[in-house]
């Protein structure tokens, strides 16, 4: 399935709420019939909604599931400030790539490449 790009902001189908009532309840994560069934905490539907984002009523439910498998493997192995340094090292290789058009992979393996022949050079843990 093609990801559809807006190259106008005028294309992009933004609902007005209008007015904004102080007095209005509001959750701060949107709720899904299904949370609300399975008695969600805004907590859990937030979780759910961002791994779920545009997946769902598509033929690429595999891919839930494989991310989901993927997140309870991550959660079952590592700590949580090495799932911080993970994400936060996984995004910066989104801008690696963005920015200076360099891959993450590629030059991991220059590294490796390097030290194997500069061990002098390892970074000390």
């Amino acid at each position: 399935m093609k990801k559809q790009n807006f190259d106008d902001e005028e294309e992009m189908y933004i609902p007005d709420i209008g007015d904004v009532d102080e007095d209005i309840e509001y959750h701060e994560s949107p709720r899904s019939n299904a949370g609300i069934s399975l008695d969600w905490s805004p907590l859990e539907q937030q979780m759910f909604d961002l791994l779920f984002l545009n997946r769902v009523g598509t033929y690429e439910r595999d891919v839930v599931g494989e991310m989901a498998r993927t997140v309870a493997k991550l959660i079952s192995t590592f700590k949580p400030h090495e799932l911080a340094r993970i994400s936060a090292v996984a995004m910066l290789a989104l801008q690696l790539k963005a920015i200076e058009d360099k891959d993450f992979g590629e030059e991991l393996e220059r590294y490796f490449d390097y030290i194997k022949s500069h061990p002098e050079d390892i970074e000390e843990i």
